[in-house]
């Protein structure tokens, strides 16, 4: 629209000008070429003629260089479309979504974000992946994969850790019900393909995410379940192969479980028995209640507090740390209590703690909402950005609710926008272009033929 105005102007101007002062011009330069055999004198007024014209001529210059600036800025909205300020997140494959299968093994060749590692991991190949045709999926029950972990084990949610062959972890990724970011009638654009190992698979236009058919249960599964939720690590299974370690046969005496945590291999570095980890959120502010039954107001102070608890018989050490980047979207850290932030991924930790059998830990933090509430969109890669709805997962979950501003209204209604496209407005600017351009050209023509007329005047031959 800016750009459109801009080029409207300038039509407006070399309307004018050309109705106005050419016309003018046109007729003054002829009358005196036409009398100059008879008035050899009129040759001092077509020197002043000769003057004004270069001034004119240094001002359609202008114009000119003036909208070719304009179709250049123009053209950047053809070329360079605008996406979401939101459309990219730390949860995707591939920063900002693919726009073709190339540019998604682009990534994959350069393994950015171990991008080749997962998909080696999982047991999709490449050539897999460039057979893969653009299409359409339902939601249903399919499986999404990440890098950030958004939900809680009982909701869905499972931990890989992916090793290289030296046994070094090389990343972590998460896979979840797709229905926990979408509506699961909902259809998803991107790449689909078939693998000989998984089966059906497909990537996200949005984001680059793998997407494929619920992951099957473990061989062995834990005899009971705690009464706090519990964030186990397990491993997919392929085919012949064991099931808490792909990379072992099913018969190999190595193929055995993490005792107290039956989802994962016993040498998995994540293998700590029964360290069971919950969550709670008070409102300060509103009176000391619980978080998730009230909507937040700006200003409210919420206070969380979690606990980590060894309910085995041996002790352990691991890790602490929460991930509060969907938190932090509406509120600021006041208190970290005693813990340290991470400003670029949102996550606030702990020194490793070793907890006794039977012994429990707890870290309080308390987080002040926004006093202006962002009226930021909901994001375009993950759903869960901005959408009016703080979540947090220390193995279990816990949303709260934010009082958003309302949603912007226009107060004048219209039956159809106008269309004021980058297609529309580039057009028109080439048009402005090219007239531009000629009267600039003519009157460079016209200079030149004075200059002509005058040498001609003083051989005398005119």
């Amino acid at each position: 629209m800016f750009a459109q105005a801009i080029a409207l102007n300038i039509f407006l101007m070399l309307k004018c000008y050309t109705r106005g002062v050419i016309n003018k011009k046109s007729k003054m330069f002829k009358k005196i070429v036409s009398n100059l055999p008879f008035s050899p004198a009129l040759v001092g007024q077509l020197g002043f003629y000769a003057k004004r014209l270069r001034k004119e001529e240094a001002t359609r210059r202008l114009a000119l260089i003036f909208v070719i600036l304009t179709l250049i800025v123009q053209s950047l909205a053809v070329f360079q479309p605008p996406t979401s300020a939101n459309a990219s997140s730390q949860n995707d494959m591939v920063n900002g979504g693919i726009n073709s299968i190339d540019n998604y093994l682009s990534s994959y060749d350069s393994n950015i974000r171990n991008l080749k590692d997962v998909m080696n991991y999982v047991g999709i190949t490449r050539s897999e992946i460039a057979s893969a045709q653009y299409s359409s999926w339902t939601v249903g029950q399919k499986a999404s994969w990440g890098f950030v972990s958004h939900f809680s084990y009982t909701e869905g949610e499972r931990q890989y850790n992916v090793y290289d062959n030296s046994g070094n972890q090389i990343t972590t990724v998460y896979s979840r019900p797709l229905r926990l970011w979408y509506d699961s009638n909902a259809k998803i654009n991107g790449w689909i393909g078939e693998s000989k190992t998984i089966g059906w698979f497909a990537i996200m236009q949005e984001c680059g995410n793998l997407v494929t058919e619920p992951m099957p249960n473990p061989k062995t599964t834990p005899t009971t379940v705690p009464t706090t939720t519990e964030t186990p690590i397990i491993t997919p299974i392929l085919p012949q192969k064991c099931s808490v370690n792909p990379q072992l046969l099913a018969t190999d005496e190595a193929c055995k479980t993490c005792p107290g945590n039956e989802t994962i291999w016993v040498n998995d570095k994540s293998c700590i028995p029964n360290i069971i980890r919950s969550k709670k959120a008070v409102n300060i502010s509103q009176g000391y209640v619980s978080a998730p039954t009230v909507t937040a107001k700006p200003g409210d102070q919420i206070s969380y507090t979690i606990t980590i608890t060894n309910t085995g018989l041996q002790s352990a050490s691991t890790e602490l740390s929460d991930n509060l980047s969907d938190v932090l979207e509406y509120s600021t850290l006041t208190d970290n209590g005693g813990g340290s932030l991470n400003n670029t991924t949102g996550v606030i930790s702990w020194s490793d703690i070793n907890l006794k059998p039977n012994e429990s830990q707890t870290r309080t933090f308390i987080i002040r909402i926004l006093d202006n509430i962002p009226a930021t969109a909901k994001g375009s890669s993950n759903q869960t950005s901005y959408d009016c709805t703080i979540t947090n997962t220390f193995g279990n979950s816990i949303s709260i609710n934010i009082e958003c501003p309302a949603p912007k209204t226009i107060e004048k209604i219209t039956s159809e926008l106008p269309k004021t496209g980058p297609s529309e407005n580039l057009i028109f600017a080439c048009i402005i272009l090219a007239l531009a351009a000629y009267f600039f050209a003519r009157s460079r023509q016209l200079e030149k033929e004075i200059r002509i007329i005058r040498k001609n005047t003083n051989m005398g031959t005119i």
